[in-house]
């Protein structure tokens, strides 16, 4: 997929998250999503790594790929260190998972994974309460002696 259309394709997301914004989880997915965006549109629509982390990671050899080219089956594109815009929102964080685990992955992503979490317990709560509430209603409009124990 076309950088622009990968940047365009996370778009999308922002309206449903706007949507759903009296949820903490999904305020803090929207917040990690702009994160990601922000970083992403600085570097050319890809997320920018650099070759520390790919080798962190193990699973392209730096050797074969290059510079300012998209990796093959991700998102992301390699760059030289210092031509990193935004470099601290980068996919520069190494998850310290045993191979082949391990993955490179960016503040954005450590806000959205917890909202993520989060934004599901919330919805679980919700549903659950209302569910409670509406079965508690249907008891109301019984006749006397045959509400629902």
């Amino acid at each position: 997929m076309h950088a622009i259309g990968r940047s365009a394709a996370a778009g999308w997301l922002v309206p449903f998250l706007l949507r759903n914004f009296s949820y903490w989880g999904v305020r803090l997915m929207l917040l990690g999503l702009l994160l990601n965006m922000t970083v992403m549109a600085a570097n050319g629509g890809m997320m920018p790594v650099d070759a520390a982390a790919v080798d962190a990671v193990g699973r392209q050899d730096v050797q074969e790929l290059q510079v300012g080219k998209p990796i093959a089956g991700t998102k992301n594109v390699l760059l030289a260190s210092q031509d990193i815009k935004l470099p601290g929102l980068s996919d520069s964080i190494i998850l310290p998972l045993p191979k082949p685990f391990t993955k490179a992955v960016s503040v954005g992503d450590l806000v959205i994974l917890p909202g993520a979490a989060l934004a599901f317990l919330e919805v679980a709560r919700r549903y659950h309460q209302s569910r409670a509430t509406h079965f508690v209603n249907l008891g109301a409009d019984r006749p006397r002696g045959m509400q629902a124990l």
